[in-house]
């Protein structure tokens, strides 16, 4: 009973980050007659399925779940097997998918989707697997959000609910039977499915061109990605909204965009309002204005973060980043939240302690551009693996095997072998 109000609240925190408290008590009254009656509709049921069913979610329609939803949807290998829908945790989700004419269950309404959760064979996540919405106990495929440094605290029992975890390198796997006590035969290393969308993004030649065009930037400016963790805030040292209006004329003065990419967990305020207004050169690319982060990273010149685990993936850019050294403790140590999956030392280009420090080395980036091209690829090597889009395919034939083979699917050398 502990874990399904966990599950609620957990719920509950993001359906009011969009949506008025004033019918929060009708979700609920949702959401617990579902838990009362699916058990009794599931028992009663009588199935009769042509294929099988795979459910997808993430908290946005993106990332590494929606690479593999897009991959499976349109391989006639696996569309002939397999039904996917999109549980949508957000009207922005909600209508994005409906859009493309895909099959989707919004989460606060989960019987206007029963046919698909009460026949659910598998459910493939970028963090939370939504265990309340099914009455049955289908496979658990976790592809998690992000390899970085940031600290998460995981034990063994983090690893009970899965029956498959997709990882993005050997490193990474053995990181979490060290750290973690994972047990090796539920890790697959099949590498980040995201980076198949970054890498065709990156091989899109009219991509800036449609991409400046779409949000009116001038082509030829530099792009400045600016994407700190949601704790930080907007500036991390002295006083934040005076230090970043010096960010924004510094900019502009150096014929530089900033595109500001907030943690979905930060709120917009006034401060910010007025700075949009005073400066044509910073922009707020948020999730309502653009899904996909992989995007804004293709056609980045430079990524500014701090603990954000998109700076591994920025890698493959092969461009210069500059990172903000904050609260190490806290971010990556058991002090604070943790160790992560990469240690806070795998990082490759400018790191600043102070706002003197990183406007010297903003000035070092834009006269020199990257000067730890060599260390980037090293640590997108060990981080990420192979980066050959085929990544998608890997995953997929992950879930193939467990639905095909169920208990009796081990991990081997061939596995990947159809």
């Amino acid at each position: 009973m502990k874990f399904i109000f966990s599950r609620i609240k957990k719920l509950i925190h993001w359906y009011l980050k969009e949506n008025s408290i004033i019918i929060l008590p009708f979700i609920l009254l949702s959401l617990f007659l579902w838990i009362v009656t699916s058990k009794i509709i599931y028992r009663s049921w009588r199935r009769k399925k042509n294929k099988r069913i795979i459910a997808f979610t993430g908290l946005y329609y993106n990332g590494n779940s929606r690479a593999v939803y897009d991959y499976i949807r349109k391989n006639r290998k696996y569309n002939r097997r397999y039904v996917c829908y999109w549980i949508a945790r957000n009207r922005i989700s909600l209508s994005d998918i409906k859009k493309e004419g895909g099959n989707v269950v919004y989460v606060f309404f989960p019987f206007s989707g029963i046919r698909y959760l009460l026949n659910t064979d598998a459910v493939v996540t970028n963090d939370s697997f939504l265990s309340i919405l099914f009455p049955n106990k289908p496979k658990m495929i976790q592809l998690w959000h992000g390899v970085g440094p940031k600290g998460e605290k995981r034990d063994k029992i983090d690893y009970e609910e899965i029956d498959a975890w997709c990882v993005s390198s050997e490193y990474t796997k053995q990181r979490h039977i060290e750290l973690w006590g994972a047990p090796p035969e539920k890790l697959f290393v099949t590498g980040f499915a995201r980076m198949d969308t970054l890498l065709r993004y990156l091989k899109e030649e009219s991509l800036r061109e449609k991409f400046c065009r779409e949000f009116s930037i001038p082509m030829n400016k530099k792009i400045l990605l600016y994407a700190p963790t949601w704790e930080t805030g907007i500036w991390p040292w002295e006083d934040p909204y005076k230090e970043f209006e010096k960010f924004c004329k510094f900019c502009n003065q150096n014929n530089v965009i900033i595109l500001f990419r907030p943690h979905p967990l930060f709120k917009k305020n006034s401060g910010l309002s007025k700075m949009l207004k005073r400066y044509n050169n910073f922009l707020i690319i948020d999730v309502k204005k653009e899904r996909e982060v992989m995007r804004l990273l293709a056609v980045a010149d430079i990524l500014v973060t701090d603990w954000s685990s998109l700076y591994t993936d920025y890698f493959l850019t092969e461009k210069p980043i500059i990172y903000f050294e904050v609260d190490r403790d806290y971010f990556c140590t058991p002090k604070g939240r943790g160790y992560g999956e990469i240690p806070p030392d795998y990082r490759a280009g400018e790191i600043v302690h102070n706002s003197r420090e990183f406007y010297k080395a903003l000035k070092t980036v834009l006269e020199k551009g990257n000067l730890f091209r060599r260390r980037e690829k090293m640590l997108l090597k060990t981080i990420h693996g192979d980066i050959d889009g085929k990544i998608s395919d890997r995953v997929s034939k992950v879930i193939n095997n467990l639905l095909e083979q169920g208990d009796t699917f081990h991990f081997t050398e061939n596995y990947f072998v159809l």
